[in-house]
């Protein structure tokens, strides 16, 4: 295998390794909540069109446009990177709010049912039963934190059906406990 064979594959496992990462942020495109964070998906994507075109560019360059493919090669590697790097960093905010958002409307929730526990206004087995199902979301949220990419979406799916559950089930113990007052 010759130098130049040699540079473009490694060229060619390095745009593998930076798509995956652009794959694993494209994922999670639920999250943007303005243009602006759209905007840097698109740009990413941009990026990542010119560098596979600058690497097939460089597969076919004869010996005099060497040097000029290579150069670009690696530019539009470092712009595919920048990129990643900035989409990465807004996306890893993004959920970290969201994460912020939802632990914060769990504590509320928490704290509701020890209201609730103290006033007797539920049975003990409601109380278990909604303890069990925030401890539930809880875990659930811990594994959000964790994942990346597809398995981030996944998470939240999971969480975000586990809390509509157990906000439908408080409703439900609320109201009828209301009803029990009237």
């Amino acid at each position: 295998m010759t130098e130049r064979d040699a540079y473009i594959q490694t060229m060619e496992a390095e745009q593998r390794a930076a798509t995956a990462r652009f794959l694993e942020i494209e994922a999670q495109a639920g999250l943007a909540e303005s243009e602006d964070e759209l905007d840097l998906l698109f740009d990413a994507r941009e990026r990542s069109d010119d560098f596979h075109r600058e690497v097939q560019a460089l597969r076919h360059a004869d010996h005099q446009d060497w040097h000029r493919a290579k150069a670009d090669a690696e530019k539009a590697r470092t712009r595919f990177d920048d990129a990643l790097d900035r989409a990465g960093d807004q996306w890893e905010l993004l959920r970290a709010g969201y994460r912020r958002e939802r632990e914060a409307e769990l504590r509320h929730l928490g704290a509701l049912v020890a209201l609730w526990e103290a006033a007797q206004l539920l049975s003990r087995h409601e109380v278990e039963l909604l303890k069990r199902g925030l401890q539930d979301a809880r875990g659930l949220l811990m594994h959000l934190g964790r994942s990346h990419g597809a398995a981030w979406t996944h998470a939240r799916e999971d969480y975000e059906a586990t809390w509509r559950d157990l906000r439908a089930h408080t409703h439900h113990l609320h109201d009828d406990n209301l009803a029990s007052l009237s």
